[in-house]
């Protein structure tokens, strides 16, 4: 108990990254279950503030919903806690494909040959942007 609350004194942790991080210190899954309860119960391990919080700081960085969904998912949150918390974002992901397009390429977005218009589009694919958001982010219709 002592070291889980150690380590949430550093930094917030989702349920499942802290029962990850005990196993590796060699704790047994019911000390690990019995604690991580504990601190839930208390309030110190929650989720959907975990989740929230992760959604925030992926948005700050440019991300899209699919690539903070993989992260939550990597992170050990549910996928309800996630699409709860992309729900609760109220991020319009239209706006920010164009942002993190305009930031990377500047205003010459849509004025190129179809070989830079595909790296354009795979680095937003990364980013995790839809082939809508793709699309507007960059300014060129896909049916052309």
């Amino acid at each position: 108990m002592d070291i889980a609350v150690a380590l949430l004194a550093r930094r917030d942790y989702s349920r499942g990254e802290l029962c990850s991080r005990l196993a590796d210190k060699g704790f047994t899954k019911t000390d690990i279950d019995v604690a991580a309860s504990t601190l839930e119960a208390k309030g110190f391990i929650d989720d959907s503030r975990y989740a929230g919080a992760l959604v925030r700081a992926q948005i700050a960085k440019g991300h899209g919903p699919t690539r903070i969904r993989q992260s939550g998912l990597q992170k050990g949150l549910s996928k309800d806690c996630i699409d709860g918390a992309l729900a609760a974002a109220d991020c319009d992901w239209f706006a920010l494909a164009r942002e993190r397009a305009l930031k990377k390429y500047g205003n010459n977005a849509s004025a190129v040959d179809a070989k830079e218009r595909a790296r354009r589009i795979r680095h937003l694919i990364g980013q995790g942007f839809s082939y809508d958001q793709i699309a507007y982010g960059l300014d060129y219709d896909p049916y052309e």
